[in-house]
């Protein structure tokens, strides 16, 4: 990188932080519709408190009676970047912890542009279409920052493996591991086992296996013990239906080309549920770079690998939708969710298309047309993310509850929240052990003991629903209220003490309420 290049690459990061400055300027935090406070913040405040008190939380009590916490990548154990929980709370260090992951995705995408030889302008264009891309302001806006963890890596890997840089690849892919979303580490692969076919060279294979073979010895802390939980969980051996949850709709199409064609949830015209938005509306890089990509098409060298790149990743996103439904149920694949995800392929393929494109700019006139190029992407995607990347106050969501933490908090008590809660994981962060929780995946005897408590089916892919504990049959009780205000628990818990062993909470849950009923993913013992 020449001092010109980290001008360029500065004056796009002031930018960034410019924009979104209503985030961090007072009390960082971002407007999110999902996990962030209710599960997220829970998870990483039981990491960062046991790494405090110095010990390695194997183990989390706290929810779904107990499930395993280091073997949970979303758990971040082995995250450098982590460490931000230590300097700052919680919620303020997941809002930076997304905003320096933005950043360091357009680093990468930058400095990969330029790799493509494009000009600093055509760079700065293409790290600002990418970081600023729908793709990941969504994810920011579903509250997952695992996964914009995960994706800001994906530059640094094909950097990496295109510059020959086997140890550096390997390095990148265990870091894009611990960062907490395997999954797109292993899309990104695919991808790049893809371009590498296209290619038809075999230097590129060498250097993805070797990369591979490095990664697995660096990240073998994690991976190993999640492969174990993962091939006890609930997740193993579930049916297709849940491998095949948020296939791509092929009406979602247009909104690749128009990002609010079909509405979005905050105008409240998106007819599905948000989710559903965020995991498949997120294909666009602008109009200025989906121009560049029609050019790369036309001129680039390798666009016969950018156009399988996107073919592939479409036909994958479209999951029980398209050809290859099938395959979810292969082994390995089976264990994930979310096919419309494998549509980051689609986009990587027209960004690398657009990179080709304005790679092959040589006029001087042309290229002092492309001087104009990042203002124009940057204020287009800006205008766009603006109502999606802004400030939340968390308060609402993470505040304590005085009455709960004087009966219930961090006592040898097993409480029951209703089942219709928002956030059953807040008893994390207040150290009761709830029988209920929320969580990627849990040990698949859970949701047997769940339907046998429950006298029907009570869970489903990621949430245990019981309304009443049929073991508790006997002893005194006395009642208490469990009440944790601001869009977390709000039930009434019985609180039952028993004369020998530790006390338990019962919850009915509000009266008048439904109590939300699926089906079952696993009904093997526990």
């Amino acid at each position: 990188m020449t001092r010109r290049d980290l001008l360029v690459l500065s004056a796009l990061a002031a930018a960034i932080l410019a924009f979104l400055a209503p985030v961090w300027w007072r009390a960082p935090n971002f407007f999110n519709h999902g996990d962030l406070y209710t599960y997220h913040w829970p998870l990483r405040h039981h990491s960062t408190a046991a790494l405090i008190e110095g010990r390695l939380p194997f183990w989390n009590p706290y929810v779904l009676l107990g499930v395993p916490h280091a073997a949970n990548p979303q758990a971040v154990l082995f995250y450098p970047p982590a460490v931000l929980g230590f300097l700052l709370p919680i919620v303020t260090s997941l809002a930076w912890d997304q905003i320096l992951h933005i950043l360091w995705a357009a680093t990468g995408a930058f400095l990969l542009a330029r790799a493509f030889r494009a000009s600093r302008a055509a760079a700065a264009a293409l790290a600002a279409a990418f970081a600023l891309s729908p793709f990941l302001a969504y994810r920011v806006a579903s509250g997952i920052p695992t996964l914009v963890a995960a994706l800001s890596w994906a530059p640094w890997a094909w950097l990496a493996w295109l510059a020959g840089a086997t140890p550096l690849l390997a390095a990148v892919w265990a870091l894009q591991f611990f960062s907490g979303h395997p999954q797109f580490l292993l899309i990104n692969a695919v991808g790049m086992a893809i371009w590498a076919a296209s290619r038809r060279r075999a230097a590129p294979w060498t250097r993805l296996v070797g990369g591979a073979c490095g990664a697995l010895a660096l990240a073998a802390a994690q991976w190993l013990p999640t492969l174990e939980y993962l091939r006890g969980s609930n997740r193993s051996g579930w049916p297709a239906e849940f491998s095949g949850s948020y296939s791509l709709n092929p009406s979602a199409l247009w909104m690749w080309l128009r990002p609010g064609v079909l509405g979005t949830p905050l105008a409240g015209d998106w007819k599905e549920p948000a989710s559903v938005f965020y995991e498949s509306g997120g294909m666009w890089l602008g109009n200025a770079l989906l121009l560049a990509a029609c050019w790369g098409l036309a001129r680039g060298r390798a666009r016969l690998g950018a156009v399988a790149l996107a073919f592939g990743g479409l036909t994958l996103a479209l999951g029980v939708n398209g050809p290859l439904g099938r395959l979810l149920v292969a082994p390995g694949l089976s264990y994930l969710r979310t096919p419309s995800r494998w549509s980051f392929l689609c986009l990587w393929g027209l960004w690398l298309l657009a990179a080709q494109g304005l790679g092959a700019v040589r006029s001087a006139r042309q290229r002092a047309v492309l001087t104009l190029l990042p203002l124009a992407v940057v204020l287009e995607l800006f205008l766009w993310d603006a109502a999606f990347l802004k400030h939340q106050d968390p308060r609402p969501f993470t505040a304590a509850s005085a009455e709960v933490v004087s009966r219930l908090a961090g006592k040898a008590t097993r409480v029951l929240t209703d089942p219709g809660l928002a956030n059953p994981n807040k008893s994390i962060v207040y150290r009761m052990r709830n029988v209920n929780g929320y969580d990627a995946f849990y040990p698949a005897g859970v949701a047997s003991w769940a339907a046998q408590a429950e006298g029907a089916p009570a869970a489903d892919s990621s949430r245990v629903l019981v309304s009443r504990w049929r073991c508790v049959r006997d002893g005194p009780a006395r009642r208490g209220r469990a009440l944790l205000r601001g869009g977390a628990l709000a039930g009434l818990a019985r609180v039952v003490k028993r004369r020998a062993g530790p006390s338990r909470a019962l919850g009915p849950g509000l009266p008048g309420r439904r109590v939300a009923r699926a089906r079952v993913a696993d009904r093997r013992a526990l």
